[in-house]
């Protein structure tokens, strides 16, 4: 009667799925971690660089607007040649 009341094992899972579980995990882990670099990194510049960050002056890129030259290019698909 004892082997009536006791719960039935729950089978055991192929070594296969356990590998990709725990490399399904691992990746998820590591971009976890690298997501939280990025805002970690973000949240530092942005206390130490408020000014610089946010002035509308700056690209994004860091690069300003006094590094690009403002001489027309030539359209390489014009075919009438101006004098």
């Amino acid at each position: 009667m004892g082997s009536l009341m006791k719960m039935p094992k729950a089978p055991e899972m192929p070594q296969s799925v356990t590998d990709a579980q725990a490399e399904r995990d691992a990746m998820a882990d590591a971009k976890r971690k690298t997501e939280l670099k990025k805002i970690a990194s973000r949240t530092r510049s942005l206390r130490q660089n408020r000014r610089m960050l946010l002035n509308p002056d700056n690209d994004p890129t860091g690069v300003g607007p006094t590094l690009t030259d403002t001489v027309s290019v030539r359209d390489p698909y014009e075919t009438i040649r101006r004098v």
